[in-house]
């Protein structure tokens, strides 16, 4: 199965989530919109909610948002009347039709923290997480091993994000934002992106990738060479 994930705005205006997953869902795609706490009180989060079920809209996930002060909106005010796993109860509250996910940091420190909140994500009703973009295999592999230590990974799909980058400079102004080694930035292009995808095809406990970015011919080629198929 494909999905189209649709960030909510972060840096500069842009349509919001629920407006862009509605016009996919009359497109015939299936959408995954993101709900942040970082923008909204839980009344507005509630009726967004109730807009996306209003709409066919059945995937939501539940995200805190990047902080504005990490944005080109660095001046506006947050909100976070609700943290992601509140966000999580009060969507399945609303329906329990929808399918709820949640955002994550594998490379976070330290490792424990992160493995108990994505425990209480899928007590709360998480039934898939993406992850920040992998660079680094093993410290992936890592972060792989402590959640199959618990069996996380019998309930929750993980779904392992891959940013695709052109050049070595496109690669050094990503790193202000992700984990991404020297070794990765020296070697940046995009077969770096499809042998990422390979790699992660064979960690056990991985069920799909998310091919993110916004250069999306440069997505398009990593699809087609990384044999990411439809089923």
């Amino acid at each position: 199965m494909h999905a189209l994930y649709v960030p909510e705005s972060e840096d500069g205006v842009r349509l919001s989530s629920l407006a862009a997953c509605s016009h996919l869902v009359k497109a015939g795609m299936e959408p995954i919109m993101a709900l942040i706490t970082r923008d909204e009180n839980r009344i507005a989060l509630q009726s967004s909610l109730l807009g996306a079920v209003s709409m066919g809209i059945k995937n939501i996930l539940c995200s805190a948002g990047r902080h504005q002060t990490l944005t080109s909106s660095g001046s506006a005010k947050g909100v976070y009347d609700l943290d992601p796993i509140q966000l999580l109860q009060m969507s399945k509250d609303v329906s329990a039709d929808l399918i709820l996910g949640v955002d994550t940091n594998p490379f976070a420190e330290p490792v424990e923290l992160n493995v108990m909140v994505l425990k209480k994500a899928i007590k709360a009703g998480a039934g898939f997480v993406i992850t920040q973009p992998v660079f680094d295999i093993d410290k992936f592999n890592s972060w792989m091993d402590a959640v199959r230590k618990d069996g996380i990974q019998k309930d929750i799909a993980i779904v392992a994000s891959v940013l695709p980058i052109a050049s070595a400079e496109q690669a050094a102004s990503y790193s202000e934002r992700y984990d991404i080694p020297d070794e990765v930035i020296k070697n940046a292009g995009s077969l770096l992106a499809v042998e990422t995808i390979s790699s992660l095809k064979k960690i056990e406990g991985v069920r799909g990738v998310h091919i993110m970015g916004e250069d999306f011919e440069l997505a398009s080629q990593v699809i087609k060479s990384g044999g990411v198929s439809r089923s």
